[in-house]
């Protein structure tokens, strides 16, 4: 099972957005529960969801920078010229995903939810892209399936926003 350390730019994202979010709905500093329930009900993976908007920014669960190292120390150890391959193509998918994030975020400043929406979209179809480079299970799939789930984040929070 993947550590959720992994994913620390997700909680530093999480917590700008559910700053806007609270502060579009008028709400104090805690997450308000329906507003969490209503978005993550949504989610492919509800309960991470909720403990990521739920949880203190300080905290670390998901790092997409720690995957791209991760993904580029596995390369230069790895013999299998096909696993290798697929890990060097993640390694440039997991600098658009990076760069995909601060994108997202540039578009939450300026308030440009369809915009946020599509950078959400993107960071799901750039997982997915890494995650069918491999044919069997390998350790990049908890990982792209973490990042997968920050797009999803992203996407539905935009969702939240538009609709108001």
């Amino acid at each position: 099972m993947a550590s959720y350390v992994h994913v620390r730019s997700l909680i530093v994202f999480i917590a700008v957005v559910s700053s806007c979010i609270r502060l579009s709905f008028a709400r104090s500093s805690i997450m308000d529960d329906a507003l969490v329930e209503k978005l993550c009900a949504k989610s492919t993976d509800p309960s991470l969801c909720a403990n990521a908007l739920k949880s203190d920014p300080r905290s670390a669960i998901a790092d997409t920078t720690d995957t791209w190292h991760f993904v580029n120390s596995n390369a230069g150890q790895n013999n299998d010229p096909k696993i290798k391959a697929a890990l060097l193509q993640c390694s440039t998918i997991y600098e658009d995903i990076i760069a995909t994030t601060d994108d997202a975020k540039a578009y939450l400043e300026a308030l440009d939810y369809l915009g946020l929406g599509n950078k959400g979209e993107s960071v799901m179809d750039s997982a997915d892209e890494c995650d069918q480079l491999f044919t069997n299970p390998y350790p990049m799939s908890d990982r792209n399936r973490l990042a997968r789930l920050l797009g999803e984040m992203i996407a539905l929070i935009a969702e939240v926003l538009i609709s108001g």
